[in-house]
């Protein structure tokens, strides 16, 4: 039998995060962990990470030998302005050095430019609801697009904002650690208006050069159905968290909502034309039951569907709901698919080759039936800060020993590589 192959020129390798990996950073998540310490399971912090901000070079060495030909990386707003309106040019520089060191080794750079953290004083002005919050981010993304824009071609604005909004504002385990409705839509809505002006500040940089941006989201999409398919109940609180978590920051973006100014703030460019293809996280599928002791999920609870394998955060393992949701985004959507982040927490690296064959192979069945997807990008590339949970959970191709950082390829690193060299999908797991 002929191997499932992938298509040429697919874009194949991982994705990180900066607060995640480099260490040394000072923004709203290290001050919230500081003053939270009991957050974060199993205790620690991300003051070290990995050290990516010293050793990116030899990382991204160690990728490209891999024979990755893409990764995804964020840049840190909190470093680039420490400070409302100064740039730091030695920040920048760094990372397009970043950009440029993925170039050298084979990977195309796909960078994002929030992945979940903020500076310190916009979140001491009232985070992604202030109303400068669009057009300080307009002006960041302008900065970051002079800096790396002859490198960098493919562009995330926000990481996962619905995410973001529901930890932070509604059930909060994450910072600013509110429980508010209303905080969480204002959230949402901040976050929709940087995402408008961060996106036009890309484009118009990358025309003025004669170049063209590849701009999205990263969109976190994450199937939820009934744990009673005969209980109304259930099915109806599967649908409102759908709506919330998974539908309508993006539908606003497809439907090229009209953004208005919000008290002071000056005026958002709408969000026609804000995605030039879709970027995709998707880890997993979720049942939902009512449960009223969960007031911060809208009265459900969410549990992994019964009957699937789970991940070592207890999450099921659903390569078929990576396949729906291609196949769901791209009839809504309209736009290429950029697989921006899926991977599995895995305490013993025993799961690991068997997610990636069958997710894999979900992609290439979602292709053959007619969906445009451009590449996946494998969550993550070493184990790293979890948020929340801290080391506790290894997602990573690559180990990281904790206290000599010395990098550990993993068995299923191997696997992801000879997929990367030949373009070729091992025999998917029996059903």
């Amino acid at each position: 039998m002929t191997p499932r192959r992938l298509p040429e020129g697919f874009l194949l390798g991982c994705a990180t995060a900066a607060h995640q990996v480099e260490g040394g950073i000072d923004n709203d998540w290290s001050r919230w962990v500081a003053a939270h310490p009991e957050a974060v399971n199993g205790g620690g912090d991300a003051s070290i990470a990995i050290d990516q901000y010293h050793r990116y070079r030899e990382d991204l060495e160690q990728l490209g030998s891999m024979h990755h030909n893409a990764h995804r990386f964020s840049v840190e707003w909190a470093r680039i302005e420490p400070e409302r309106g100064r740039f730091d040019r030695d920040a920048l520089a760094h990372y397009e050095d970043v950009a440029r060191t993925c170039r050298r080794n084979g990977m195309e750079p796909v960078v994002t430019l929030q992945h979940f953290t903020i500076p310190v004083w916009l979140a001491e002005a009232g985070g992604f609801a202030a109303p400068e919050a669009p057009v300080r981010f307009a002006r960041y993304a302008a900065a970051c697009a002079e800096a790396l824009g002859d490198t960098a071609t493919w562009w995330v604005t926000v990481n996962e904002p619905t995410v973001v909004a529901v930890l932070g504002h509604l059930e909060g385990q994450w910072p600013p650690g509110e429980r508010s409705l209303r905080r969480t839509l204002a959230a949402l809505r901040g976050l929709l208006r940087m995402h408008a002006a961060g996106a036009q500040a890309l484009t118009t940089v990358a025309s003025h050069h004669g170049r063209h941006a590849q701009v999205s989201i990263a969109h976190h999409e994450r199937r939820l159905v009934p744990r009673d398919a005969a209980s109304r109940v259930d099915r109806t609180l599967a649908r409102l968290p759908d709506y919330l978590f998974n539908r309508w920051f993006l539908r606003s973006c497809v439907a090229g909502r009209i953004l208005p100014p919000v008290g002071h703030g000056e005026a958002v460019p709408g969000l026609a034309g804000s995605l030039t293809y879709l970027g995709l996280n998707h880890y997993t599928s979720e049942a939902v039951s009512l449960d009223l002791r969960a007031p911060g999920m809208l009265f459900a609870r969410h549990e992994a569907v019964p009957g699937l394998p789970v991940s070592s955060a207890g999450w099921a393992i659903d390569p078929l709901a990576l396949r729906t949701a291609l196949t769901v985004l791209s009839r809504e959507v309209g736009l290429p698919i950029l697989i921006t982040e899926n991977g599995v927490a895995d305490d013993h690296d025993e799961l690991r080759p068997a997610y990636l064959r069958d997710h894999l192979h979900a992609v290439v069945e979602a292709i053959e039936s007619g969906v445009d997807v451009r590449g996946y990008l494998y969550w993550t590339a070493w184990d790293n800060f979890e948020w929340v949970e801290g080391y506790t959970k290894r997602f990573g191709l690559i180990a990281v020993d904790r206290q000599t950082l010395e990098r550990l390829p993993k068995p299923s690193a191997a696997l992801f590589a000879e997929i990367c060299r030949t373009g070729e999908l091992p025999d998917a797991t029996p059903d």
